[in-house]
């Protein structure tokens, strides 16, 4: 259910130039944000809400923390075949909110419940 950590430290290479940031990344931090994404969803439909928290849990996993970490949720929610109604400015702005510890897991994830639809919802 959860992204394989090096094919997103390897997506993350590749999109940071386009997003005008350095490449650089931790794929230590990356394997433990969704190693805790992994343990904090009890279903495919906690997926969204684990990985928002997770990496905003672990802000070092990316140079450019927000904009990667808002592009890996958004990509993974699609492809579990779900939509989110936020968008990239309320993405982030939950990430640091979780960053800077004014966001538990629990409100992160009503946050995401009231903003999940499966696609054609």
């Amino acid at each position: 259910m959860i992204p394989d950590p090096e094919a997103v430290a390897r997506a993350y290479a590749v999109i940071a130039p386009e997003l005008g940031v350095t490449p650089r990344s931790s794929e230590a931090a990356i394997r433990v944000a969704l190693r805790e994404a992994d343990h904090l969803a009890n279903d495919v439909y906690d997926v969204p809400a684990a990985l928002l928290y997770a990496l905003g849990h672990h802000c070092r996993c990316f140079a450019g923390f927000r904009a990667m970490s808002v592009l890996v949720v958004e990509w993974h929610t699609k492809t579990l075949g779900f939509k989110l109604t936020a968008g990239r400015e309320e993405l982030a702005d939950v990430l640091t909110r979780v960053a800077s510890d004014e966001m538990t897991h629990e409100e992160v994830r009503g946050w995401v419940v009231e903003r999940l639809l499966p696609f054609g919802g």
